[in-house]
């Protein structure tokens, strides 16, 4: 097992829970409570945003505080590349994008299920509008 490390955080370098055009984003745990997070690392591209942006940023997401809206927990520096990483809560639970793509959802949600995500989704941007202020 490859480690990733920050000061309070590890993560299994070989247990890759998503990728995206700016990073990939792994299974960890907090190194003395043991409680398992999702940890953001940066690729090179991502560095090309200025540094004071991506501060405002990660600020900005530490603001936001809504039960549909993954919390960030953490900006802390991988010890080996000296990039910044993000930690977040772990969400075992999928995205919504696992769902929809499922062959059942093939004609798309029913109604009911539709309108709980619908929901959801107007909570958590509103919620995320109002933390801009």
């Amino acid at each position: 097992m490859y480690l990733g490390r920050s000061l309070n955080y590890a993560w299994n370098k070989n247990h890759v829970l998503g990728e995206g055009a700016f990073g990939k984003v792994y299974q960890g745990f907090h190194k003395v409570t043991r409680e398992p997070v999702a940890v953001k690392t940066f690729n090179k591209l991502s560095q090309m945003t200025p540094g004071d942006v991506r501060v405002r940023e990660f600020k900005m997401l530490k603001k936001v505080n809504h039960e549909n809206i993954v919390r960030l927990l953490a900006v802390e520096e991988d010890m080996e590349s000296h990039s910044k990483v993000i930690v977040m809560e772990l969400c075992t639970g999928g995205s919504l994008f696992t769902i929809l793509d499922d062959p059942a959802n093939s004609y798309g949600l029913e109604e009911e299920e539709f309108l709980i995500v619908l929901k959801d989704l107007s909570a958590g941007k509103n919620s995320s509008s109002s933390s801009r202020t």
